[in-house]
């Protein structure tokens, strides 16, 4: 089972969801954990945005040289400004947390499961309090929370919060709701699920332009930095040419023995101080742009980091609708139960939805059956 395992982490397609740590051993305030987004896009520092959904952890490894060409950061050493490069063998990337898997019908603890590496259908029902064997004189939790119109209930609430965030990612007040519109329910859940979505989709879309304002704010007082240091340079390079100059006169002066030598050691002196005022002048520039590009970056940054956020719950909240479509889809069958006091007489049916290449697929499935990340499984008795 180990050499499995192993190999299904290996051969593992990084998807929506997962969460790399890419560690920089040169410099560790590069390293970060991002979560791939929806589109299966992650932003990483010094390298920017980088497509890894549908590659191996391997293949992204395999990446690493060509990635890290011309890659550089800039470290100050002694009050100077060094450009730094990166070497491919010091930049490290994992994979530390998979998307759960999600676990659904004849469940006691039907819902989200952490996924490990190796985990098996077994285990991961034995995760979720085992399976649910409800006693046929009454009606069970288990069966309340299984009927249609309390399932109906629970897929409108969700399909209304995927629209609100949809609405939020795309930057627009419209929410798409043609898939609440199109659901066999009552008008009055749909509707009431449809204006509290509006409140929120308005409620948040004003707290997100109050942080893109405070962001953008903070990067224009650093442009307005940079504009007067370059004012303050322009300045500085003037007298220093200046004073360049007036050197240059006097020692013509001082070779004619017009004027004496202890005026060009003076000419000299001011020239010197000049020069080294200018160098503290652009120093205080370059200061300026890296502070600008770093707010730049952290504006960027949180604004992607929200983005990455909205995608996962947008990608729960997906696989929670596709649990709840089977769960409505089944629970217009007649359910098989068994008694307390009884061996089970029926063997449960397993079935995984598994996303392949964009694609649904429903696989039928044994105890021993290894998941993968993102896997929804259902379980149910037949006769």
């Amino acid at each position: 089972m180990v050499g499995t395992a192993a190999t299904a982490q290996d051969r593992y397609l990084i998807g929506p969801g997962d969460r790399l740590s890419v560690t920089f051993l040169a410099n560790p305030t590069y390293d970060r954990q991002v979560q791939v987004g929806i589109d299966g896009a992650v932003h990483l520092p010094l390298l920017g945005e980088l497509n890894v959904g549908g590659q191996t952890i391997n293949e992204l490894r395999e990446q690493i040289p060509s990635l890290m060409t011309g890659a550089v950061y800039r470290e100050r050493v002694n009050g100077e400004y060094l450009l730094v490069s990166i070497e491919p063998e010091e930049v490290l990337i994992d994979v530390v947390e998979y998307r759960p898997v999600y676990f659904d019908g004849a469940i006691n603890s039907p819902g989200q499961q952490s996924f490990q590496i190796g985990m098996t259908v077994r285990q991961g029902i034995a995760a979720a309090s085992g399976l649910a064997i409800a006693d046929q004189g009454s009606i069970s939790g288990s069966e309340l929370r299984n009927h249609p119109r309390v399932l109906m209930a629970d897929l409108i609430g969700l399909l209304a919060e995927m629209a609100v965030h949809e609405a939020i990612l795309a930057g627009s007040d419209e929410l798409d709701l043609s898939d609440l519109q199109a659901l066999n329910a009552p008008a009055d859940l749909i509707e009431e699920a449809i204006a509290l979505a509006r409140s929120q989709v308005q409620t948040s879309g004003d707290i997100l332009s109050e942080e893109i304002t405070f962001l953008d704010t903070s990067v224009q007082e650093a442009e307005a930095r940079v504009i007067a240091a370059l004012r303050h340079e322009e300045t500085m390079t003037e007298i220093a040419e200046t004073e360049a100059a007036e050197v240059e006169r006097v020692e013509g002066l001082v070779a004619r023995r017009i004027v004496s030598s202890e005026l060009l050691t003076t000419t000299r002196r001011l020239y010197l101080q000049a020069i080294e005022r200018l160098g503290d002048v652009q120093a205080e520039r370059l200061e300026a742009e890296a502070s600008r590009r770093e707010l730049v970056l952290e504006r960027n940054q949180a604004m992607r980091e929200r983005a990455l956020e909205i995608q996962a719950r947008l990608q729960e909240l997906s696989q929670q609708v596709a649990q709840l479509r089977v769960r409505i889809e089944l629970s217009s069958a007649v359910p098989t139960t068994v008694a307390l006091d009884e061996a089970p007489t029926t063997v449960p049916r397993i079935v995984i939805f598994r996303q392949i290449g964009g694609q649904s697929q429903e696989i039928d499935a044994r105890p021993d059956t290894l998941l993968l990340p993102g896997d929804v499984v259902n379980v149910s008795f037949r006769n």
